[in-house]
C-alpha cells in the first residue's frame, strides 16, 4: 500500500478512536452490569489484535493494501467491542469504580491509537517506535485487568492508600525526640569509655532536614503530641477501614463513597497537623487542623456506620476524640 494512502487511513482511524472515547463520558441510563471479567477478556482480544498490527508492519508500510485495510478494520472492531464492554460496566458500582474503569479504558484506547499512528506514519522503512508502542498497549491492558472487581474493592483500595499516607505521617513524627534519646545513650556510653572517643559531629549547616536541636522544649512537647495524634489517626482508620476491606456485610455503594470522601479530607487534615508539628509552630493553625481532622473523623464514622458496624465505628470515633483532647491540651499548655 502506498505510504500516503496508508498514513491517511491511520490518521482517520486515530481520529475515530478519539471520538468514540466520548462514550465513556456519558453516564449510562440503564447500567449494563458487565463484569470486570468480561471487560478484561475484551482487553485480551485488543492485546492480540495489537500484536498482529505490530507483526504486519514490522518490516515497514510496504504491505498489500487489502491486508493492511482488513487488519486496521479488525483492530478497530476489537477496540470498539472493548469500549462497549467497559461502558457497560459503569453505573452501578459507584463513582470510584467508574472512574478507575473509565481512566483505564481511555489509556487502552489511546495506546492503541498511538500504535496505529506509529505503524502507518512512516513510508517504507520500519519504525523503531513500533515495538515500544505495542508494549504500551500491553501495559495499558495489563493495568486494566488488575482493576478492582467491584465498587467495594475499588473503595477499599482507595481507603488503604489514604491509610498508608497517614501511617507515613505517624512514622515520620515518631522520629522526633529520638535524637534526644540517642544522645543520652551516647553520653552514658562515653562515661563508660576510658579513652574518651571523639564526639559525634552535628548536622551539616546545609542540611535541610529538621533535628531535635531545632525544637525548643515547648515545641518538642507539642511535636511529640502531634506524633501521638497521628498514630491515633492511623489507629482510627485501621479500625474503620478493616471491616470494609475484609468484605463484611453488603454495604450500600453511596455509604462507601461517603466514607471515602470523608477519609480523604481526614487524611489531608492529618497531613496538615504533621506539617504544623515542625517549627515555627503556629498553635492556632494546629488547633484548627486538629479540629478539622476530628470533624472529618466523625463524618467518616457515621458513613462507615451506615456501611458496616455502627458500634465499632462509634467506639473508634470516641477513642480518636480522646486523642484530640490530649493534643489540644499539649498545645494550650
Amino acid at each position: 500500500m502506498g505510504g500516503g494512502v496508508l498514513a491517511a487511513k491511520g490518521k482517520a482511524l486515530v481520529a475515530t478512536l478519539a471520538a468514540e472515547l466520548k462514550a465513556l463520558d456519558v453516564p449510562p441510563e440503564v447500567p449494563g452490569g458487565t463484569s470486570m471479567a468480561q471487560v478484561s477478556a475484551a482487553a485480551e482480544v485488543v492485546m492480540h489484535g495489537a500484536t498482529k498490527i505490530q507483526m504486519l508492519f514490522a518490516d515497514g508500510t510496504d504491505v498489500p493494501e487489502e491486508a493492511a485495510g482488513a487488519m486496521l478494520r479488525d483492530f478497530h472492531g476489537q477496540i470498539v467491542a472493548f469500549l462497549a464492554y467497559a461502558t457497560s460496566a459503569l453505573g452501578s458500582q459507584g463513582a470510584t469504580f467508574d472512574a478507575g474503569v473509565a481512566d483505564a479504558a481511555r489509556l487502552v484506547s489511546n495506546s492503541c491509537a498511538n500504535l496505529v499512528a506509529v505503524a502507518t506514519a512512516r513510508a517504507g522503512a520500519p519504525s523503531p517506535e513500533l515495538k515500544p508502542a505495542l508494549a504500551e498497549v500491553w501495559a495499558a491492558c495489563g493495568a486494566l485487568k488488575k482493576l478492582p472487581r467491584d465498587g467495594r474493592a475499588a473503595v477499599s483500595k482507595a481507603l488503604l492508600r489514604s491509610a498508608a499516607v497517614v501511617k507515613d505521617v505517624a512514622a515520620e513524627l515518631a522520629e522526633i525526640g529520638a535524637e534526644v534519646r540517642d544522645d543520652a545513650d551516647a553520653d552514658r556510653d562515653d562515661d563508660d569509655d576510658d579513652d574518651g572517643g571523639d564526639a559525634t559531629e552535628g548536622p551539616h549547616v546545609d542540611d535541610m532536614t529538621f533535628h531535635d536541636a531545632d525544637f525548643d522544649e515547648t515545641e518538642l512537647r507539642v511535636a511529640k503530641a502531634c506524633g501521638a495524634f497521628a498514630q491515633a489517626s492511623f489507629g482510627f482508620l485501621r479500625a474503620l477501614v478493616a471491616p470494609i476491606v475484609r468484605g463484611a456485610g453488603a454495604p450500600e455503594t453511596e455509604a462507601l463513597e461517603d466514607a471515602l470522601r470523608e477519609c480523604r479530607a481526614f487524611q489531608r487534615a492529618v497531613e496538615e497537623v504533621g506539617a504544623g508539628a515542625y517549627p515555627p509552630q503556629d498553635a492556632r493553625a494546629l488547633v484548627a487542623d486538629a479540629l478539622a481532622a476530628v470533624e472529618r473523623a466523625r463524618a467518616m464514622g457515621q458513613a462507615v456506620g451506615q456501611a458496616g458496624d455502627a458500634r465499632a465505628a462509634a467506639e473508634a470515633t470516641a477513642a480518636f476524640e480522646a486523642a484530640h483532647e490530649t493534643l489540644a491540651s499539649a498545645i494550650e499548655a
